[in-house]
């Protein structure tokens, strides 16, 4: 087929993909609206993982979360640490404490997401019974924030990929303090293995472990993504620089910040070097970066960046999206999870995962703290004992398609007109909700018209044509007299004008 056969009218060619309204991008302009990102919401009943078993610390963090669509569970293993008000801390970061009591990683599932059940694993005795939800070290090589179902894997004796960093010994390196100079060990070398199972409890290490063995290995917290089917490789993103200085000195962190980075592999064996993709910009002296958790939605790029305070020393979620996977967009500065009230849980800290897309919901687990530094640490264990510091897991939960909308006034038609585009379909579906609730605001109300490329309205698609579109849903149809069809359009630039009166609009897309 020659370049001329192949060629198609049109600027921007979106298919069927959904558009969502995180940004500008598709968007040419906006009157009567604007865009608002939307924090997720807590679940009233949080926490949903909480100590209420003797074998549980007083600090229950973050692990992995994921949903296994073969067996219809959620599956989640969480740290299991207890601080004791017998022993005091030094007066430095907490995480570096080594005198903390460090138990046996724990597993929960659940069928609903919500609710979750800590059945028992017979694998660690405990008091002289065997009947807790401990996993067996065996069972469990370091693999925090490293799980993942590999999309393509065939062999279901191999679907659950783990991704651990070790020493050459082969001993987790834990949660060493890296902030402090004084932790700095040239000589140290860490390696990342890779492992693979059928059921997530029995590990088989590859062959050709380890996996990755660069230079400067010592990543900081890190979240594997999986397979990214956008750029077509494995990706993982991790803390790429205050690691790196603790144990291979200045010259490997010259910024002295924590920043992201990410890097790609084709196959699980083969790694790049990671490349730094996110850092603070000159105007937030006192913001880091502690990781990042993304996962591909709709054909982006969503992450939940963890902000790290050092002013106020709080860890806060700030969602950050990218077309590409390198360039991230930080507009939306405030929390995605706002802290909890003081005394709460997750009144400090709340480290978020990767948003897992289950049914009409996204739920975003997070590790939550009431406290990070030292000084936090020691308040509460003189205050409250034991009883004081405390590390749960929470929940908080977005609607479909759910991060960011355009909202527009409960009185006058706000209008989004889109840019030029050619689609696929032969329906247009709608993805809004109401933006104003309680007494005065009235029912949403959407109309949508379709243009051509230079804002003409086309005949049967004007605005006297448009039906009014009144009902709150994530694939609600465009009508225009009572017809939904506009397979007569596919193939040609066209641009949407939406007529927006009380409206959330999340998205749309032609099917």
């Amino acid at each position: 087929m020659t370049s001329q056969q192949a060629w198609k009218p049109g600027l921007t060619h979106i298919g069927s993909q959904k558009q969502l309204f995180l940004d500008d991008y598709m968007v040419e302009s906006v009157t009567n609206a604007a865009f608002v990102m939307n924090p997720a919401v807590k679940y009233r009943d949080n926490p949903v993982i909480r100590r209420d078993q003797p074998w549980e610390g007083n600090d229950l963090h973050y692990g992995t979360v994921l949903y296994d669509p073969h067996e219809k569970l959620f599956r989640m293993w969480y740290g299991n640490l207890h601080y004791s008000a017998t022993e005091r801390i030094p007066k430095k970061l907490v995480p570096s404490v080594p005198n903390k009591v460090k138990r046996p990683i724990c597993h929960a599932v659940s069928e609903d997401g919500f609710n979750w059940e800590k059945r028992p694993l017979h694998q660690v005795e405990f008091g002289g019974s065997t009947k807790n939800n401990m996993v067996a070290p065996e069972s469990w090589q370091a693999f925090k924030g490293g799980i993942f179902i590999d999309a393509r894997e065939d062999d279901p004796g191999r679907r659950f990929k783990a991704m651990a960093r070790v020493t050459r010994e082969g001993v987790d390196i834990g949660d060493r303090d890296v902030s402090d100079p004084k932790c700095e060990n040239s000589g140290t070398q860490f390696v990342w293995n890779l492992y693979h199972s059928g059921d997530a409890f029995n590990w088989t290490p590859h062959e050709k472990n380890p996996v990755i063995d660069l230079p400067n290995a010592m990543w900081g917290p890190t979240g594997m993504m999986g397979w990214d089917p956008i750029r077509g490789v494995y990706a993982a993103h991790m803390e790429n620089c205050v690691n790196k200085y603790a144990f291979f000195g200045p010259h490997m962190c010259p910024m002295f910040k924590r920043l992201i980075g990410r890097a790609e592999s084709p196959d699980l064996l083969t790694w790049s070097e990671p490349e730094t993709i996110l850092l603070p910009d000159a105007d937030e002296p006192d913001l880091e970066f502690y990781s990042m958790w993304a996962i591909t939605y709709e054909n982006m790029y969503l992450g939940m960046l963890w902000n790290f305070r050092k002013t106020s020393m709080t860890i806060l979620p700030q969602l950050v999206f990218s077309r590409d996977g390198i360039r991230y967009d930080r507009r939306y500065r405030q929390p995605f999870i706002a802290p909890g009230d003081e005394g709460d849980f997750d009144s400090v800290c709340a480290y978020a995962l990767q948003p897992i897309v289950h049914d009409d919901k996204i739920f975003i687990y997070y590790g939550g703290q009431n406290w990070r530094a030292s000084e936090q640490m020691d308040l509460l264990l003189d205050d409250f004992g034991e009883d004081g510091p405390r590390g749960q897991i929470g929940l908080a939960v977005v609607p479909l398609d759910g991060f960011v909308s355009i909202d527009s006034g409960n009185h006058d038609y706000g209008e989004v007109v889109t840019r030029s585009f050619v689609f696929e379909g032969r329906t247009l579906q709608v993805n809004m909700r109401g933006a104003w609730q309680g007494w005065g605001a009235g029912h949403p109300e959407l109309k949508v018209e379709v243009l051509a490329a230079d804002h003409t309205p086309l005949p049967g698609f004007k605005f006297e044509d448009a039906d009014v579109l009144a009902e709150r849903g994530f694939a609600n149809v465009i009508t225009w007299k009572g017809s939904s069809d506009v397979g007569s359009l596919a193939g040609r630039p066209i641009k949407l004008r939406f007529y927006c009166k009380n409206v959330k609009l999340f998205a749309y897309q032609f099917v």
